[in-house]
């Protein structure tokens, strides 16, 4: 029982998703403010499609790592309990020591995915 705890609490840690008191690595940060959860979220990018089947919620986040370019092109999606898949594109820079955080909520009942900081 003690060796599935600790190997419980490795795959946490190692897990690219989690809370907020962790440290976040990657360019490429989404905060999910809505108590319900999200799962299967997956970055595509050119030729390159990157994922987390975890479920984040309640300002919980996932974070990415994308290629530093100057106007990259890549879609985002997610998987609601419900079943609702919600997708965005989006154009942004990635250069060396930035960071581009996106939100998901709902708003009126309806999911949306927009930059953090868009009211």
């Amino acid at each position: 029982m003690k060796r599935l705890c600790m190997a419980m609490v490795l795959l946490l840690l190692l897990s690219a998703c989690g809370g907020r008191e962790e440290t976040v690595e990657g360019n490429l940060i989404l905060t999910n403010y809505s108590s319900e959860s999200i799962s299967h979220i997956t970055v595509i990018c050119g030729e390159e499609t990157l994922s987390s089947e975890a479920a984040i919620s309640d300002t919980q986040l996932c974070a990415f790592t994308l290629p530093e370019e100057e106007s990259l092109v890549y879609t985002v999606s997610f998987q609601t309990e419900d079943g609702e898949t919600v997708s965005e594109s989006f154009a942004d820079i990635f250069a060396e020591g930035t960071a581009v955080r996106l939100r998901a909520d709902q708003e009126y009942g309806s999911w949306r995915l927009v930059y953090d900081g868009t009211p």
